[in-house]
């Protein structure tokens, strides 16, 4: 099975429309919507936080000191991304 990355944080509104944030750069309170607070995947598909903490650990995205869920900031630390703030 293919290992995924994690690109994107998004949002998954009760609707299943799935809003993506446009950079990841931007926290999912900055994508403006409610719903499950998730990211987007390199498969395209959307996954909920729990299942981007396991992806992002197993190809060394994120440490495993991350947690079980993971958060924007998270993923923007373990890739050296800085924001504008």
């Amino acid at each position: 099975m293919k290992k995924l990355a994690v690109l994107l944080p998004a949002i998954k509104q009760k609707d299943g429309t799935v809003v993506k944030a446009k950079s990841i750069k931007q926290s999912h309170d900055d994508i403006g919507v409610k719903g499950q607070h998730g990211f987007i995947l390199s498969n395209g598909k959307f996954a909920s936080r729990t299942e981007a903490a396991k992806d992002a650990e197993a190809i060394g995205e994120v440490p495993k000191s991350a947690g079980k869920k993971l958060h924007s900031h998270e993923l923007r630390n373990a890739l050296h991304i800085k924001t504008k703030k």
